[in-house]
């Protein structure tokens, strides 16, 4: 060290520390443990939620969904900002919005992203959908609820045979041609791309319409299955009963307590308590009372008490003489 550090730590006691071999060793640890838990207990990844599994498996729910958005139905049409320009439905706390700060960024109309435009795509080699789209398209809104009303009541008397969703004889206009269309597009695998058909990168990095496809029933159902729910600690663990991100614990607590529990700006009032609960921690030594912690608390004695244990220092920052460091 130099004179002036020299001079600077004179008379303050010291210990010797080994930041190479305290790493090596934490390290050599980690690794044991991550091997023995991964022959143990193998992952606890759970397989992702594809739209061609939902159409196959679960149609009717797929259906549900998708007539559910093309009705107006979808939570996205109203989230305002970064999708939709509605700004009232913006998070706020005491009136202050920061969604709305940066406005609408990624402009989403879920019917049409959704629904009608991956629809385009599969009209171009299936005719039934393209007259059918065109039909719907021509007639007038209230024609359109009309016929989608009739279709979603059905939904639940449907029957699923032979892998065909089979629904009681109505009148469902265009829209159970459409429904159909949605179906084979989705069943086929191509639902996801025909989703992000905006990108603008050869490879699609973007997925946020694919997830927000499914968010309002299906990923929402599959999410309580796995407890992984925001109300059943799902954040701060993974499916089933594997420990997960526990360093999220704080967030998730606060999720549990009001008013962020029942609040429809939850998120931004977790966000703002953690937020400054880290600048908390970072101006710890210039908050009055916090600062004084460590002298009430008396932590540095249990660390130090080999030095205690040789003799209360006198005043003025004599004591017994420090500890030599070592490499």
């Amino acid at each position: 060290m130099s004179k002036r550090t020299d001079a600077y730590f004179r008379g303050i006691p010291t210990k010797p520390y080994d930041l190479l071999r305290e790493g090596l060793v934490v390290l050599l640890i980690v690794v044991v443990a991550v091997i023995a838990l991964a022959a143990a207990f193998s992952s606890p990844d759970y397989p992702t939620v594809r739209a061609q599994d939902v159409a196959t498996r679960q149609p009717i729910a797929f259906l549900e969904t998708s007539a559910g958005i093309l009705a107006g139905d979808s939570s996205i049409q109203d989230y305002g900002p970064p999708y939709t320009h509605n700004a009232a439905s913006s998070q706020n706390l005491f009136g202050v919005a920061p969604a709305s700060w940066f406005g609408v960024r990624d402009p989403i109309d879920p019917r049409r992203d959704f629904i009608l435009k991956p629809l385009q795509r599969v009209a171009v080699f299936n005719a039934d959908v393209a007259r059918a789209l065109a039909r719907y398209e021509a007639a007038s809104p209230l024609q359109q609820q009309a016929w989608l009303t009739a279709y979603r009541s059905a939904l639940g008397k449907a029957t699923v045979v032979n892998d065909q969703v089979v629904l009681p004889a109505a009148d469902y206009g265009p829209v159970s041609a459409l429904m159909s269309g949605m179906l084979a597009l989705g069943r086929s695998g191509l639902l996801e791309g025909a989703l992000e058909s905006n990108a603008r990168l050869p490879f699609t990095l973007d997925l946020t319409r694919s997830l927000l496809f499914f968010q309002d029933n299906v990923d929402h159902n599959v999410a309580a299955k796995l407890d992984m729910l925001g109300e059943q600690w799902g954040v701060s663990h993974e499916t089933g009963a594997y420990p997960g991100a526990w360093w999220l614990l704080p967030y998730v607590f606060l999720y549990q307590v009001r008013p962020m529990s029942s609040s429809s700006s939850g998120d931004l009032q977790v966000g703002v308590i953690m937020s400054l609960f880290f600048l908390l921690t970072v101006l710890a030594p210039f908050v009055p009372v916090v600062n004084r912690l460590p002298r009430w608390l008396r932590v540095h004695r249990l660390i130090w008490r080999d030095w205690y244990a040789r003799g209360r220092p006198r005043k003025g920052g004599s004591g017994p003489p420090p500890v030599e460091t070592g490499g």
